[in-house]
C-alpha cells in the first residue's frame, strides 16, 4: 500500500522539475541589463577672479533726516501737507499767526527810520561844530560834547536795523517751509495748536540717495576702504540686488560696541527702498580665483545646487558649495575643479552613474 502511493507521487514531481526546466527565460528578468548611453553636452570648468566679500548685516536711512523745528511762536492757521507727501525744496508746510509779529516788525522798522534821521541830524551838527572849532568860537568841552554823540549814532542806528530785520524775520518764519526735497513721515501739529520755537512740525526724509550704515568689527576694520562696493538684499523685495558705494568711513570705534561705522551711498531714483529698512549685506573687500561653473549646469535639489561631472564616461553628481558669480558663471568653492567636464542643457533629467557619449 505504502510503495503504490508514494511512487505517483515521485514521478509526478519528476514531470515538474522537467518542465521547470525547458520553460523558456523572460527577456525582462535579466536585472544586468544597462541602459544605453546618453548623449550630453559638456563644458570645462574654468578659473575665474571673483570678488571676496565681507557678510554684514545694515539699516537704510535717509541721506537727510530732519525733525523740523517751528523757529517761530505762535498758533498754526493752516497746515500744508500730510504724511507721504512729497515735497520741493522751499515748500509750504505750515502757517503762523504772525500777527503780533508784524506789528512789532512795522515798529522796530519805524524806530530804524527814526535813528537814520537823527543820525543826518548829528551828522550836520558835527559838520557845524567842526567849523566853529576851527575859528575858537566854542570851547573845547561843547565840542567835544557833539564828536562824542557823533561818534555814537552810527552804533545806534546799526542797533536799530538789527532789531528791525530780526522782526522781519519773526514774520517770515511764521511760514514755514521745507529746507531740502524729501517725503514727510510724521506730522505733528495741527490747526489751532500753538507753537515754541523748538516745537516739531515734521520729520522730513531725503529718499536719493538713501544712506546704508554698517557696523564692521573690529578684526575686519583693515579690510573696509572708501569706494568699496555693496551689494544687500531686503525682506520686501527677495530676489533682487541692490548696490551701493562706501562712501563715509567713520574715523573711531565704538566703545561699547568695539566696531566701527561705515557708510554706503545707494540710488534710489525709484523710490523702491525706504528708510528703516534691514539690508543683508556683502561688502567687497578684494577677489580671489575660483572655479567657475555655468548656471546652465546647476540644478537645485532639496535646497542645495547640484551638477553632473564627466568622469570616466559616466555621470558624477555633485553637491556644490557657490561663490559670487561672474560673468554668466557661479564660482565654486567645493564641488568642482578647473579642468572638470560639467554637463549643461536639461541637467534635471539626469541621473548619477549613466553612462555618457
Amino acid at each position: 500500500m505504502i510503495q503504490r502511493t508514494v511512487t505517483p507521487i515521485v514521478f509526478a514531481l519528476g514531470l515538474g522539475a522537467f518542465a521547470g526546466a525547458c520553460k523558456p527565460k523572460d527577456a525582462g528578468a535579466d536585472s544586468g541589463a544597462e541602459a544605453p548611453p546618453v548623449s550630453v553636452t559638456t563644458a570645462e570648468v574654468k578659473l575665474a577672479e571673483v570678488p571676496t566679500t565681507l557678510r554684514l548685516t545694515g539699516s537704510l536711512k535717509g541721506f537727510r533726516e530732519t525733525d523740523l523745528a517751528a523757529n517761530a511762536a505762535g498758533r498754526v492757521v493752516s497746515t500744508h501737507v500730510e504724511r507721504g507727501a512729497a515735497i520741493a525744496q522751499g515748500q509750504l508746510l505750515a502757517m503762523l499767526d504772525v500777527r503780533a509779529a508784524a506789528l512789532t516788525a512795522s515798529e522796530a522798522q519805524a524806530q530804524a527810520e527814526s535813528v537814520r534821521a537823527q543820525e543826518t541830524q548829528a551828522k550836520a551838527d558835527c559838520a557845524r561844530y567842526d567849523a566853529l572849532k576851527q575859528k575858537g568860537a566854542i570851547t573845547d568841552m561843547e565840542y567835544e560834547r557833539v564828536a562824542i554823540q557823533c561818534r555814537t549814532m552810527p552804533l545806534s542806528v546799526e542797533a536799530a536795523s538789527a532789531r528791525a530785520r530780526l522782526a522781519a524775520q519773526n514774520v517770515g518764519d511764521g511760514a514755514i517751509r521745507a529746507p531740502f526735497a524729501g517725503v514727510v513721515t510724521e506730522r505733528y501739529v495741527e490747526v489751532g495748536q500753538f507753537l515754541r520755537q523748538d516745537s516739531r512740525v515734521v520729520t522730513l526724509v531725503s529718499l536719493d540717495p538713501l544712506r546704508l550704515e554698517l557696523a564692521v568689527p573690529e578684526a575686519e576694520i583693515a579690510r573696509v576702504k572708501e569706494g568699496a562696493e555693496v551689494t544687500f538684499k531686503v525682506s520686501s523685495f527677495p530676489e533682487q540686488t541692490f548696490k551701493g558705494t562706501v562712501k563715509f568711513v567713520s574715523g573711531a570705534l565704538r566703545a561699547q560696541t568695539r566696531d566701527l561705522m561705515v557708510e554706503a551711498l545707494v540710488p534710489n531714483a525709484d523710490k523702491q527702498l525706504k528708510p528703516g529698512m534691514f539690508a543683508d549685506v556683502e561688502l567687497v573687500t578684494g577677489s580671489r580665483k575660483l572655479p567657475a561653473v555655468p548656471k546652465a549646469a546647476i540644478a537645485t535639489r532639496d535646497g542645495k545646487p547640484h551638477a553632473f561631472f564627466v568622469v570616466d564616461g559616466r555621470l558624477e553628481e555633485r553637491i556644490l558649495s557657490l561663490g559670487p558669480d561672474s560673468d554668466g558663471a557661479s564660482s565654486v568653492t567645493h564641488g568642482a575643479a578647473v579642468g572638470d567636464k560639467v554637463a549643461t542643457g536639461d541637467v534635471k533629467s539626469l541621473a548619477n552613474g549613466q553612462r555618457v557619449r
